[in-house]
């Protein structure tokens, strides 16, 4: 209900089927209402039982402990149980794109919008880049698509981008958009599609660098100030890297980046035929 109830939920998961045809990322984690329809107590359990065992699990503590306490207890109620055979292996690979895909939702809401590129894994080379420029696009009031989208031309109420819905697997640099009534989702798009080309034309600023990598630095400070950030930190670490020392890494991966780095992802990944469109808006009465 939280999704085909709500514009946004829809959007998202409608988009996501778009843009991934092969890949299972194409599919919503719990399924569809039909999915959920069919099921009985013994599938559910049978999955529980399969996929949610020790040899699935990363588990952090963080926090003033004794380590030699925490791995006595953890043997002690945790080493009885079995490991449990391992996930498959998504062996998938979704097609490279070849046009730009378009789809139009009807809902009773104020219009909505959503593009994405398809881009590479958080473990490829170009990882660090893509991050970058998501940053440089939609982050903070002094990005480009804030500043021309909400602050100059006042075509949007908010703009923010994600890189998803995974990082193991080549995903998306999504943007999503609200535009501004009476502004409408061709105009905010039409808008948007200029500041890309001119990002891919002339290549961000030094100063514009330096400021994705202070946001990259202090982001990543702010989620260790707290037991429950650092752990959360340290388990996706060992859960996408296979090691927890990746989250004292963050932001040094950005530290090589130059304009010309930046420019050429854009031009490699932020392509018409390579991005899928969502728009969401209201049916004609």
């Amino acid at each position: 209900m939280r999704v085909d109830a709500s514009p946004g939920g829809l959007l998202y998961e409608r988009h996501l089927g778009e843009a991934f045809r092969v890949h299972p990322y194409g599919r919503p984690v719990v399924g569809y209402e039909r999915d959920l329809e069919r099921l009985g107590r013994r599938d559910v359990r049978s999955y529980f039982e399969r996929y949610y065992t020790p040899g699935n699990a990363v588990a952090a503590i963080v926090g003033a402990v004794d380590p030699d306490e925490m791995e006595d207890l953890a043997r002690r109620y945790f080493g009885p149980l079995r490991r449990g055979e391992p996930a498959p292996p998504v062996t998938a690979v979704e097609p490279p794109q070849a046009a730009e895909r378009r789809i139009e939702i009807p809902f009773d809401a104020e219009p909505l919008l959503r593009i994405g590129w398809h881009v590479p894994s958080a473990l490829d080379a170009d990882g660090a880049a893509v991050e970058a420029l998501a940053s440089l696009l939609t982050g903070g009031r002094s990005s480009r698509l804030y500043r021309r989208l909400v602050l100059e031309d006042r075509l949007a109420t908010a703009v923010f981008s994600s890189i998803g819905p995974g990082r193991r697997h080549p995903g998306l640099l999504q943007i999503d958009v609200t535009p501004r009534s009476p502004h409408t989702p061709e105009e905010v798009e039409a808008a948007l599609y200029e500041e890309i080309a001119r990002l891919v034309e002339e290549g961000p600023t030094a100063n514009e660098i330096e400021r994705v990598r202070n946001q990259v630095r202090a982001g990543g400070v702010r989620r260790m100030q707290s037991n429950l950030g650092l752990a959360f930190q340290l388990a996706e670490s060992e859960t996408l890297w296979d090691d927890w020392r990746e989250t004292f890494r963050s932001g040094v991966h950005l530290d090589g980046l130059t304009t010309a780095d930046l420019r050429r992802a854009a031009a490699r990944y932020l392509r018409p035929e390579n991005r899928t469109v969502a728009v969401l808006r209201r049916p004609a009465s």
